[in-house]
């Protein structure tokens, strides 16, 4: 099938969606806020913003990055639609409907449905594609991936659990044994590594993936597993199979650690969460592409340098003052150079 062929194949499709806009949360209501102001030295904005997952609405990462978008929507008024791809097939025809309805920028997730997007992406040159948490190299001139990087905020984590427990009897869950996720353990792993060096602790995290992200019984079946194994704190990175992890832990008074959100509201045992702020990273990148900042730039990664969450206060506050002290050092370390914490992961 040539080019030409898709891009008809696309033309008609982006009209049908356009007769029936059913998108997930898809800017059904506009507010009377004042757009960006434009500039000549800027990229217009154009009225539609979209989000292309390869994940449906409900997963609890996809819905944390929606609230960005919402927060675009509130402060400019812009349109903004989330578009579900969820089968291969569907992800080129989807990218080039929303090309052609003139949605600008178009954000893309999973890495799947982003590498469609690298692909496809010359052949709109005056559409901003922004890949979410995609490290794919690229030079193209109108590809910005922006990266929320789950090596620091675990690394936090894997201190605070370090310096928490009282066996040393760590455990890890991990959703899938792909790239994505290892990256979570590898951060968790590595601030384990860095209280034993730095504070005498002598802890370790055993790893552990359920098989899928959105099973939460068979997340609950996995952490009995580890549980009965003597581990007294639980770190998960498993979405929604995740949730499951952190019920068992509950019922089992273990503490455990969440991911991505707060998830302190489930119960005092979730005692810290590793804070994966792209619901700050959707509208940073947003002004960013409005006021003309992206031009150039390929890659940016948001984290402790950028002034990204790392942790929920509440969280810190309730944490013993020694604990405190040995992440505000850490946190204070990274921003003045002096902690290397990707060193820890070597």
């Amino acid at each position: 099938m040539n080019k030409f062929w898709k891009r008809g194949i696309a033309v008609f499709f982006a009209l049908t969606m356009i007769l029936s806009l059913a998108a997930c949360g898809g800017g059904q209501k506009t507010p009377e806020t004042t757009p960006a102001e434009d500039s000549t030295d800027e990229p217009e904005s154009a009225g539609l913003v979209c989000l292309i997952s390869e994940v449906p609405a409900g997963d609890p990462f996809v819905d944390l990055t929606w609230t960005g978008f919402e927060a675009i929507h509130e402060a400019t008024g812009v349109e903004v639609k989330l578009v579900e791809a969820l089968e291969p097939a569907e992800y080129e025809e989807q990218i080039r409907a929303m090309a052609e309805m003139g949605a600008n920028p178009i954000y893309t997730m999973y890495d799947a449905v982003s590498l469609v997007a690298l692909e496809i992406a010359d052949e709109y040159p005056d559409t901003r594609f922004i890949p979410i948490d995609c490290n794919e190299e690229t030079d193209l001139p109108n590809v910005t991936c922006i990266v929320v990087d789950s090596f620091e905020p675990c690394f936090v984590a894997g201190l605070v659990a370090a310096l928490t427990s009282e066996t040393g009897n760590i455990a890890w869950i991990g959703s899938l044994d792909i790239g994505v996720i290892n990256r979570f353990y590898d951060g968790f792993a590595a601030g384990i590594k860095y209280a034993n060096e730095t504070y005498g602790t002598n802890a370790s995290a055993s790893k552990t993936f359920i098989g899928t992200s959105d099973d939460s019984v068979k997340g609950a079946e996995t952490a009995k597993i580890v549980l009965d194994a003597g581990a007294d704190v639980v770190a998960q990175a498993a979405s929604q199979a995740g949730l499951g992890v952190l019920q068992a832990c509950i019922d089992a008074g273990v503490k455990c650690i969440g991911v991505d959100k707060w998830q302190g509201d489930m119960d005092e045992l979730v005692f810290w969460s590793a804070l994966i702020a792209i619901q700050d990273a959707v509208p940073t990148a947003y002004n960013s592409y409005v006021n003309g900042e992206f031009e150039g730039v390929n890659s940016i990664s948001y984290g402790i340098s950028t002034g990204s969450p790392i942790f929920a206060d509440i969280d810190y506050e309730e944490l013993p003052e020694d604990v405190q002290q040995a992440v505000d050092t850490l946190m204070a370390g990274v921003q003045d150079g002096s902690i290397d914490v990707f060193a820890y992961g070597e």
